[in-house]
């Protein structure tokens, strides 16, 4: 007798209770038995053979025939230990006497059908163009009485027919298919008894069809409510205790999915397949925000500006408002269910995604008014956001959905989704991201929401933040300009306040190698992002961001080289004086009256701008020589302008910003400020060197100019120079010594 025979018998009244005890309904997953359960070659087995194999439904003659069925279960290398296996060849002896098992038989006398009847076969007809490749069962179901149904299973094990095991269980889903509305208690709790001792007997390809036609809409039954789930979440369970220790499930899972996610959702949102489900949504590789995040909009949904009080949201159905608390309750699997969760559709990834990607075009591409589209076309579209065709197709229809008050709740769950699952970075995602900044929301609630998207968004992938940043811009100088621009910009800030000032400058540099002069373009929009902003911006960073050396071809090949670097400047000294906030502007004025208030606010501002200095001294020192060799008027120029020794209009005169009323006084606060030491020496080391054109005069003079404007900013709390180096000693000397004109000839000597 075989292991899985052995194991079949059921415990008597007196007997000690099973090893593995019966679960609640609803959780039929097992825990792992130490040993495994498939039988040794050696023995006779009585089991199935395994998925992808043919099955026997008649004498030999028959099964040889069966062979060119379409597989619906993929077959696994075999000789794994791991792999549940059975060895086909020696399981069908036992069925060569079984002849009667054919396919079913259609019946001769069928009884005319009445209108209703005729309504239904239409209807039903209708449901499965749906879903064409799904197959009715192929095996001739054996009804038995509910109460013997475990009798008959363990007699047909010991005999080894497997056939009939078949039989009897496919007759069993037939029985719950026909009570769906009232399913016999007997009936379920055996196959539930039978699920935990012996869970392989479900895992053939005629059970397997059974039950995934329970997991199907019957469509003869016509009523609107979802009526009895308890069927549907047998079958899920049913399925989840076969296959749990398959790597490899078949596709008919994901078919039966989708059906039912476009439907009426019966089990796919039931809390007692969240199993079966989770496994199954890992052939779509979609990272699900958890149901904390997309509640967060929640509270704002119920705020004053709304008017409506602490209405629910008008797209919640009574049902889905309900259901809020139990989602948030639901949202950890227990360690059990942790264990079960991994990739079940590796070796069909192709296939499935093929297979969806079909499905969803077919959904969309039907003509019908926008105001059509099913809920739960978008909840699928939330739950296929891996792949990357999915969020094009999702993002290029969001602003419709979410501004249709009947979507808005699954139209947001999906704007979430998409940014989450925004993860490759490759040309088909930086077009998502490119629809995305084009989302135009008026509703605060929706603008909320859209804010949290995009800080998900930029957690998806590094690279998003500066593909990000550069389409906002681009699109902010565009006719088609978006209202919301500035507010993504300043979520980017808030969101990387570090990296973003970066890119944002790379994007400044980009604009400023227009061939075009963007200049005066490009200090308005700048002026705009700190107003708008609020001034909650790395100044440093992004200064720094503005002088970082690039080696792109645009960059190698620039035409106008010595404008970039002129602009470049000035946008330097544009962004210093963009540091004066209303803070700092009051601290100034209360201190050239001699009063000492919100001093902390001056004094970081000036080291803000000494460090600035510091960064641009540097910038003309090694990088601008190896972008362009500067006529030596633009270096000198560049160089007084970014340390504010230069002619006042040199500040002003694009756009006559700052204005008349502040101009003097901006200038002065950003002059009257330390200087550093490394600034100090890298205008002495400019000095001494041949190649840049600033003279060994000009140099100590600067230097001397700089020491005094600081000296004067001088007061307790500020420390305007600090020298530690005794080099700067020596340069100072060397650049005070006499260097004879090279254009004449002196004596030897």
């Amino acid at each position: 007798m075989s292991e899985r025979a052995s194991d079949s018998r059921r415990p008597l009244p007196g007997d000690a209770a099973p090893a593995r005890s019966a679960r609640a309904p609803g959780r039929m997953n097992r825990a792992k038995p130490t040993t495994v359960r498939r039988p040794s070659a050696a023995a006779k087995p009585s089991g199935h053979p395994p998925p992808g194999d043919f099955i026997a439904l008649g004498s030999k003659g028959q099964a040889n025939e069966s062979k060119t069925t379409s597989t619906l279960l993929k077959p696994a290398p075999s000789g794994l230990p791991s792999e549940r296996k059975r060895d086909a060849a020696a399981s069908l002896s036992g069925a060569s006497a079984l002849t009667g098992l054919t396919k079913r038989p259609k019946l001769s006398s069928t009884p005319p059908l009445s209108a209703l009847g005729r309504l239904a076969e239409a209807a039903v007809a209708e449901k499965r163009a749906i879903s064409p490749s799904i197959k009715e069962p192929s095996v001739v179901p054996i009804e038995v009485l509910p109460t013997v149904l475990l009798d008959e299973i363990e007699a047909a094990e010991l005999e080894g027919n497997d056939d009939r095991i078949e039989g009897v269980l496919c007759g069993a889903a037939k029985q719950l298919k026909m009570t769906r509305a009232k399913p016999d208690s007997a009936l379920y709790l055996s196959l539930m008894y039978l699920a935990k001792i012996k869970p392989n007997i479900f895992a053939t390809e005629g059970v397997i069809e059974a039950l995934c036609s329970l997991l199907r809409r019957d469509a003869s039954i016509n009523f609107k409510a979802k009526g009895n789930s308890l069927v549907s979440v047998l079958a899920c369970n049913l399925l989840m205790a076969a296959y749990e220790e398959d790597e490899n499930w078949p596709e008919i899972f994901v078919k039966v999915y989708i059906e039912d996610s476009l439907g009426e959702r019966v089990w796919v949102d039931s809390p007692h397949c969240r199993a079966f489900v989770d496994n199954i949504q890992t052939a779509f590789n979609t990272r699900m925000p958890p149901k904390s995040v997309l509640l967060q909009g929640e509270g704002v949904r119920s705020g004053g500006e709304l008017g409506a009080g602490s209405s629910p949201h008008p797209s919640l159905t009574e049902e889905e408002d309900s259901q809020t608390e139990l989602l948030i309750a639901e949202e950890k699997l227990s360690p059990e269910q942790e264990g079960q969760l991994m990739p079940r559709y590796e070796d069909l990834t192709e296939s499935v995604e093929e297979y969806v990607l079909d499905m969803l075009r077919d959904q969309l591409n039907r003509r019908q008014p926008i105001d059509n589209v099913s809920r739960n076309l978008l909840r699928l579209l939330s739950a296929t956001c891996g792949y990357k065709e999915v969020r094009l197709l999702a993002v290029q229809r969001l602003e419709l959905w979410l501004q249709n008050p009947k979507l808005t709740r699954p139209a947001q769950d999906l704007l979430m989704s998409v940014c989450m699952n925004c993860s490759s970075h490759g040309p088909e995602d930086m077009d998502v991201i490119s629809h995305l900044i084009k989302i135009r929301l008026k509703p605060k609630v929706l603008l909320h929401h859209y804010m949290l998207c995009v800080r998900e968004l930029l957690n998806a992938h590094k690279d998003n933040l500066g593909t990000t940043i550069k389409f906002v811009i681009f699109n902010e100088l565009s006719n088609a300009r978006n209202p919301n621009n500035m507010q993504v910009l300043h979520t980017v800030l808030q969101h990387s306040s570090e990296l973003a000032p970066k890119f944002l400058a790379m994007v400044f540099q980009d604009l400023l190698t227009n061939k075009d002069d963007y200049l005066r373009a490009s200090r308005a929009l700048l002026r705009e992002i700190i107003k708008q902003t609020k001034h909650e911006i790395n100044f440093q960073a992004f200064c720094l961001g503005l002088m970082q050396e690039r080696k792109e071809p645009q960059y190698l090949d620039m035409e106008f080289k010595e404008r970039f670097v002129v602009h470049i400047t000035d946008v330097l000294a544009v962004s210093m004086m963009l540091g004066i906030t209303a803070q700092v502007k009051e601290a100034g004025i209360a201190w050239d009256k001699g009063e000492k208030r919100n001093l902390e606010v001056l004094r970081t501002f000036q080291n803000q701008i000494a460090a600035i200095q510091r960064d641009a001294v540097w910038w003309l020192h090694t990088v601008v020589p190896s972008i362009s060799k500067l006529a030596p008027k633009d270096y000198v120029h560049c160089l007084h302008k970014v340390l504010f020794t230069e002619q006042p209009e040199t500040y002003y005169k694009w756009d006559n910003w700052p204005p008349e009323s502040d101009r003097n006084f901006f200038l002065r606060l950003c002059s009257e400020v330390p200087i550093l030491e490394d600034t100090l020496m890298r205008i002495l080391v400019i000095g001494l060197s041949r190649e840049l054109p600033l003279g060994p005069a000009d140099a100590m003079e600067l230097a001397d100019h700089l020491v005094k404007r600081a000296a004067a900013v001088q007061a307790d709390d500020v420390e305007v120079l600090k020298v530690e180096r005794i080099q700067l000693i020596d340069a100072v000397l060397n650049l005070c010594t006499y260097h004879h004109p090279e254009n004449i000839q002196l004596p030897p000597g």
